[in-house]
């Protein structure tokens, strides 16, 4: 008897590390207010509440009064109101967390490595760390990185900028005018890199940051909503900086309003699945911003 019981003992204390690693790895929900929802088909959309896991790829949304804070080991995650992204985690990939944000805010607090593990994408620039405090604000036209603590380094996809921003800094993407930075200190240097393809498309636009044209807007069948969702998402983490797919169109839910990516104010541009284009009326249950 002692012998079997000694054998279990060492089976669960080689299982045991195993597991501990693998609850590690996801985000966990903290804290979430009601209009909080995430969907993992691109279609159906379901309720977010403390303590669940977030699945990898699900895109969450908060809505107008939506907010939802994540948690994966030292490392969190804020959703404000308005805000639409996803989380994807590839321990094969140089870096092994990318957030998709396409519309609103993000609050992050990301744990210091030697090696950059965590990068944020969004229609006009992409943010990577290797540990800080930073703020992350997506909107219509433009993007933007505030740092707190730690080193974030920027580029802008259509102008071929990059710098590197430190505490008390920030730097701005706009779509027109290209990358401008501030500094309390100093102003952080700008350098020209080569022009790139955004991994997500803008909301209320059907071309992607960068000059490559998204897939063809189309609001008239989930079906085509659901597949060309997954693959700008599914591409973007593979690597592939020219993903036609539209993650807009399949973040939204056409129908709830929940996809609520229409955070300057006039409707959810990416919650009836069309990519955005049709953000006057996003919000089919009244969510309106």
């Amino acid at each position: 008897m002692s012998k079997i019981f000694f054998r279990i003992l060492i089976a669960a204390l080689i299982v045991l590390p195993t597991a501990a690693f693998t609850a590690a790895d996801d985000w966990r929900v903290v804290k979430a207010t009601d209009q909080v929802k995430y969907t993992v088909d691109r279609t159906n959309w379901q309720d977010l509440r403390a303590g669940e896991v977030v699945p990898n790829r699900a895109w969450v949304s908060t809505g107008p009064r939506g907010r939802v804070q994540l948690a994966r080991g030292l490392e969190s995650i804020t959703f404000q109101p308005n805000t639409l992204a996803a989380i994807t985690t590839n321990e094969s990939a140089a870096i092994k967390t990318q957030i998709y944000q396409q519309i609103g805010s993000l609050d992050l607090e990301v744990e210091k490595r030697s090696e950059p593990h965590l990068a944020v994408q969004t229609p006009y620039l992409a943010a990577v760390v290797k540990g800080t405090i930073f703020h992350v604000r997506v909107g219509r036209a433009k993007a933007s990185v505030a740092v707190n603590r730690g080193l974030v380094e920027v580029t802008a996809f259509a102008s071929g900028q990059r710098s590197n921003v430190a505490p008390g800094q920030s730097a701005t993407v706009d779509k027109k005018a290209g990358m401008t930075v501030a500094g309390q200190q100093s102003t952080p240097q700008i350098t020209s890199v080569a022009p790139s393809v955004a991994q997500i498309p803008a909301v209320g636009t059907t071309q992607l940051a960068g000059g490559a044209e998204a897939a063809e807007t189309t609001n008239t069948s989930s079906a085509t909503s659901k597949n060309t969702g997954s693959s700008a998402i599914d591409n973007a983490s593979n690597g592939n900086g020219k993903s036609n797919g539209n993650s807009s169109r399949g973040s939204g839910n056409s129908g709830n309003g929940h996809g609520n990516s229409g955070g300057s104010g006039n409707g959810n541009g990416g919650s009836n699945g069309n990519a955005g284009g049709n953000g006057n009326n996003g919000n089919a249950n009244g969510h309106s911003d």
